[in-house]
């Protein structure tokens, strides 16, 4: 009896850009950087709301730039105190920003990694919700969830003071 032959596995070619994504209360901060080359493309800053004006018309992340009446403005912010309490929102939000195709930082979650800056001491049933979304809703390459800078220095005021100890 011959012994059987190892079939050589290929290992799937890993993606080639990261989506950077902090997640804040008020604006997501997001770019993509790719294994190709060094350069980091500009980051975009982009509400991370939905609002609905007096006429009742919705906008959605970006979007709000063409409100022109914010008198009567209801706003819906998916986020509470730095976490992502409202999944539904933003779902919505990270849809019309990533993976529409008139998105503005279009991808494609198969073929893309993505880094995701949470705050400290995140709950661990939060963290598991955001895991989820993260796979079973959007299906991204792979996946790195980490703490954010925010969370170590929340001011630079008094990191960066000069000293004068006059010598």
């Amino acid at each position: 009896m011959a012994p059987a032959k190892k079939s050589k596995s290929r290992q799937p070619t890993p993606p080639s850009r990261t989506l950077v994504l902090d997640n804040g209360a008020y604006t997501i901060k997001a770019g993509f950087v790719t294994a190709d080359s060094d350069v980091v493309d500009k980051p975009r800053l982009i509400p991370n709301c939905i609002s609905r004006d007096r006429s009742g018309k919705t906008y959605v992340a970006s979007e709000i730039s063409q409100c022109a009446d914010f008198s009567e403005a209801v706003f819906r912010r998916p986020v509470e105190r730095g976490f992502i309490v409202n999944w539904e929102a933003q779902k919505e939000i990270w849809e019309r920003e990533f993976f529409d195709d008139k998105a503005p930082l279009r991808c494609d979650p198969a073929e893309t990694c993505l880094l995701l800056a949470e705050p400290s001491n995140s709950l661990p049933i939060l963290q598991t919700n955001c895991d989820q979304m993260v796979f079973e809703e959007f299906g991204f390459a792979s996946y790195y969830r980490g703490l954010g800078t925010g969370s170590f220095f929340p001011s630079f005021s008094y990191v960066l003071l000069p000293l004068d100890q006059g010598l």
